[in-house]
């Protein structure tokens, strides 16, 4: 009678059972060892928090109360919380007004998959009011629907409505129709150009209103208009584009975006400031620091990274 050899081809459900639990089974066992280790050579530490706040999606919070903050307790670096938890924000761009609206499932799906919790967008005002009065947001400038399907996905999302906007586009996206008057100052508290800023804001902020994070949605961060210290002609107009969204009732943290020699010029107080960067380099910071002290969070937005994954995607 022959004897079973020793290594069958065929593998019992027990062993494959065995082999597929045997990874989560021991890494189940390491963090207790450790634990073990640190106690008896007097190393014990407190656990970390069990759950992990940078994983949590939107339809998974349902309980809010205190939005996107900052915080800094001394014994470490300065970071962001949601609901007082330490959160990361692992952002990248995806322009609503720049993907053809059937793709933007996907794109919102691979920016998920490549590890984000967090899109940004910007919001284009002469694309939104093509002609003076005359406002669009349908089609593929449906920037609620888009919105959403971020939340749906399982995104954050960070508003940036300008009214200027950079974004490579002309006049920074301003609306050209502004030109027809020759008295307007772009970018000013010059009388006709806060009149259409006004108009302009009155049909826009009451869409981004219930998209906020306190009111149930995705909306985390807005930021004030955008690189303003790099042209920085009237120093009233940044006070005046943060009371003016505060009015029309946005509640979740507000951020400028300046290069990083410009960030003097470009924040405004009560605003969380922010820096644009292509590299690190040993003065990178130095005027982030000058604004925000050694007691408030430094915020970092990287506009190369951003437009590594707008452009992939």
């Amino acid at each position: 009678m022959k004897s079973s050899p020793l290594l069958s081809p065929c593998l019992s459900w027990k062993r494959m059972a065995g082999i597929f639990f045997l990874p989560f089974i021991s890494s189940g066992f390491a963090p207790r060892f450790k634990q073990e280790e640190n106690f008896m050579l007097g190393r014990a530490h407190p656990s970390p928090p069990r759950f992990n706040w940078s994983h949590l999606t939107p339809l998974e919070l349902k309980n809010r109360s205190v939005g996107l903050g900052t915080e800094s307790t001394g014994r470490g670096k300065p970071h962001f919380t949601l609901e007082g938890h330490k959160f990361l924000i692992f952002g990248g761009s995806i322009h609503y007004f720049r993907v053809p609206r059937e793709y933007w499932r996907d794109r919102l799906l691979k920016l998920k998959a490549c590890g984000f919790n967090t899109v940004t967008t910007y919001v284009p005002w002469n694309l939104h009011e093509p002609e003076r009065g005359k406002f669009d947001f349908s089609g593929n400038l449906d920037l609620e629907a888009f919105v959403l399907m971020a939340a749906e996905i399982g995104l954050w999302v960070i508003l940036r409505p300008g009214p200027y906007i950079c974004s490579e586009m002309d006049l920074g996206g301003l609306p050209s129709w502004l030109l027809q008057d020759p008295r307007l100052l772009l970018r000013t508290t010059n009388k006709s150009f806060i009149e259409a800023v006004e108009k302009y804001f009155d049909h826009l902020i009451p869409r981004v209103i219930p998209l906020q994070y306190r009111q149930g949605g995705p909306v985390i961060a807005v930021q004030v208009e955008n690189e303003y210290g790099s042209f920085n002609k009237d120093k009233t107009y940044m006070p005046y584009l943060h009371k003016a969204l505060l009015r029309r009732g946005i509640v979740e943290l507000l951020l400028t975006s300046d290069g990083e020699k410009h960030v003097l010029s470009g924040h405004t107080k009560g605003v969380l400031a922010a820096i644009n960067l292509q590299k690190l380099h040993q003065d990178t910071f130095n005027q982030l620091h000058k604004v925000q002290g050694a007691s408030i969070d430094a915020g970092l937005l990287s506009d190369a990274s951003q437009a590594a994954t707008s452009s992939s995607l």
